[in-house]
């Protein structure tokens, strides 16, 4: 029996009505309907709504005209597949979402987007996706009303289904699909598989398998801005077409190149002679500042040398949508251009489209002159190219490649042995401002380099050698009968690195004056055999007892074109269960990026800003200086040139350049420079010399104690 009160009164919610028939066969009905033939550009007008500043309004095929072909070619039965190559924020990705909502009020079937990874897929449903559905009411209207029809992988609208996934071979496989879109293409794999040495295909090639159910309706299509750089050799062939653009391994511009190949046009209104707007046809004045530069840029029309001002960019885009002008495609021997429907077009399965930065609806001239030029200032002042490189990827949308400069192949020994500096062995210069150390891990030594540092970055090595033998106290040293000791072995034995205590202590003379000066910063490498990690570790745990954490660095190196930095000073990345790998901060070197800012600092040796000198008494050790010019730069990153052995003179300059950074080189105002910049005994790191050569430490002002309850 129930323990309830009698006559107690249930709480319980109503239930739904009952549905007729006839309703469930009315809302069944619209499936029913022929498919709707309206081309994408006229569907995302009538159904889609975007905001614009902050108002939700129809779609405006207007606003990116650009993208209109490349979006109705997706309902062509002559193409497969289709690959828009463009700057970053030109409108890309929204068409990709109206290429993606088509079907669900037009012609119902199966979609999968593919982006970069899960991560950014799920934050561009959130962000991107999701808003346009909710603010467009036909869309939304068909939209399932189940917890799971609305997830951050999948969207089931009333009669199909939309997917979202990121490229791996499980998202690639076994399901049939309509439609498949690859958004930030670039950023994918180059090749996807179960494992590394059974690789299945691109993105690309394996989405183009799973829309063979849908014969000649079924369509794959690739967007994203380059992020490859272009290839460089001997054997790699020149570009033979009108449009087609330099050899790149991977990524959109190889499918591009398959395509058709097509290029956007405006028609000259003074001369009426067609022309492609790039960035290069923009007249500027390159010795004004960048902006004042960027404010007066213009488009010249190569024919009659008009100049078309920018607030015109997008009349003429329009008017190129309606027939002045649009896209114009390669014929078969790439000699010749036609629109897209001209039966003349090159014969391929792949639609192609590469749109240039300076036409783009979002892209402003002035700002991409400024940061043009100030790429390129960077890029003479320190050898390094990865901002020059970003702005041809993002913002003109084209593949990078670094231009051969005049003096790249004159770097050699016999360059370095006809520009050294006469200096004296161990002496600093006199125009010196401060002193870095620089520590390499080896097998069974230590090498070093002391290098001083003056005014606007130039630098000079002091000094050069390795430490070989283990303090007489470290364990086994004696190894023999006779008394010989063993050699350093850095990896197995912790007091090996004992060693290198007295170097921040170690002061250097400084050529003329009565003082000398003691390093800045001592870095050492953290990288090597096992073992040597670990040390690194407890050796500057040490340091750090002995009241000198602030002058010690330990260094790890990161290669490749795409490091985001040049250096960063920070904890290493964290390890399983949320734990950090090691509780020590690294220094985080660019090293390729570095070797770049070397490079370039040794062929100054005739004088200049941020020039790197090479002292006279390494001219008698031929194997010595040529560790400076060991490596050579491939496409991937620099490495040792054939049969060199030692190239740890040019790994310990990369040091010093990352701690000489890291200490602020490229941020002093030499005007007012800090403390530890300073010429002359001033200088926070100075240390005083009698007659006799006896050193002595300068006096220095009293400081109030530092409180650390701020930090």
């Amino acid at each position: 029996m129930s323990d309830r009160a009698l006559g107690q009164v249930f709480d319980l919610p109503p239930l739904p009505p009952f549905v007729q028939a006839q309703e469930l066969l009315a809302d069944a009905l619209p499936l029913l309907s022929a498919p709707n033939r309206i081309l994408t550009s006229e569907a995302a007008e009538r159904y889609v709504r975007v905001e614009t500043r902050g108002v939700w309004q129809n779609f405006d095929p207007d606003v990116t005209p650009y993208m209109v072909e490349p979006a109705n070619t997706s309902q062509s039965r002559l193409y497969k597949g289709g690959a828009f190559l463009g700057p970053a924020q030109s409108g890309k990705t929204m068409s990709l979402i109206t290429l993606a909502l088509r079907p669900v009020v037009c012609e119902p079937s199966p979609v999968l987007i593919i982006h970069m990874d899960r991560p950014s897929r799920d934050r561009w449903v959130e962000e991107s996706l999701n808003p346009v559905i909710a603010n467009s009411p036909e869309i939304a209207d068909r939209l399932g009303k189940s917890r799971d029809d609305n997830t951050f992988s999948r969207k089931r609208f009333r009669g199909m289904r939309l997917n979202l996934g990121y490229p791996t071979p499980q998202w690639l496989s076994s399901a049939k699909y309509r439609l498949v879109l690859l958004t930030d293409f670039d950023h994918f794999p180059p090749e996807l598989g179960v494992r590394k040495d059974a690789p299945e295909g691109s993105a690309f090639t394996m989405a183009l398998q799973r829309i063979k159910t849908y014969l000649s309706r079924g369509f794959v299509f690739a967007e994203s801005t380059p992020a490859w750089p272009v290839v460089q050799g001997e054997d790699v062939p020149d570009a033979t077409g009108l449009h087609e653009m330099p050899a790149v391994r991977y990524g959109i511009v190889p499918l591009y190149n398959r395509g058709t190949r097509g290029r956007w046009y405006w028609e000259c209104r003074d001369c009426g002679e067609l022309f492609e707007p790039t960035f290069d046809k923009l007249h500027f004045n390159e010795d004004l500042s960048p902006r004042e530069a960027g404010e007066s840029a213009e488009m010249e029309c190569p024919a009659c040398h008009c100049l078309i001002g920018s607030q015109h960019k997008n009349e003429f885009n329009r008017s190129a949508l309606h027939g002045t002008g649009g896209w114009l495609h390669e014929t078969e021997d790439g000699q010749d251009l036609v629109p897209l429907a001209d039966s003349k077009v090159r014969g391929t399965e792949i639609a192609s489209w590469a749109l240039n930065g300076a036409a783009a609806t979002f892209a402003n001239w002035s700002d991409l002159v400024a940061r043009k030029i100030d790429a390129e200032r960077e890029y003479d002042k320190l050898g390094d190219d990865l901002d020059l490189a970003r702005f041809y990827y993002t913002d003109l949308g084209q593949p990078y490649k670094r231009e051969a400069r005049a003096n790249d192949d004159e770097l050699n020994l016999t360059f370095l042995k006809d520009h050294l500096q006469e200096a004296e062995k161990g002496i600093a210069p006199s125009w010196t401002r401060f002193i870095t150390i620089s520590v390499d891990v080896q097998g069974t030594y230590f090498p070093v380099q002391i290098t001083a540092w003056g005014e606007d970055g130039q630098a000079q090595v002091v000094d050069r050698f390795d430490f070989t033998v283990p303090p007489k106290d470290a364990p086994n040293v004696q190894v023999g009968d006779e008394g010989e000791t063993r050699t350093l072995d850095p990896a197995r034995y912790f007091e090996d690195w004992q060693v290198l205590e007295a170097l921040a202590q170690r002061v250097i003379p400084v050529a003329g004056a009565g003082y000398g000066l003691r390093a800045i910063r001592v870095v050492v490498d953290f990288q090597g055999k096992p073992g040597v990690s670990d040390n690194a570790e407890k050796f500057i745990r040490a340091r750090r007892r002995a009241n000198e954490g602030d002058r010690w660095r330990t260094s790890r190196g990161q290669g490749g074109w795409k490091v985001p930095f040049r250096y960063k000073y920070d904890f290493p990345d964290r390890g399983h269960g949320g734990k950090q790998a090691r509780n020590i901060k690294l220094l985080t070197v660019a090293t390729d990026r570095l070797k770049d800012t070397l490079a370039a600092s040794l062929k100054r040796a005739l004088g200049g800003v941020g020039a790197f000198w090479l002292p006279s008494w390494m001219r008698k050790d031929e194997a010595m200086l040529g560790e400076y010019v060991a490596e050579e730069r491939l496409s991937d990153g620099w490495d040792k040139k054939p049969g060199q052995v030692r190239n740890e003179g040019t790994d310990l300059s990369v040091l010093a350049r990352a701690v000489a950074e890291e200490k602020g080189l490229s941020r002093v105002d030499w005007a007012a420079p800090p403390r530890w910049a300073l010429g002359g005994p001033q200088n926070e790191f100075a240390v005083l010399s009698n007659d006799q050569g006896d050193e002595k430490q300068k006096p220095r002002a009293s400081q109030p104690a530092r409180i650390n309850f701020l930090s």
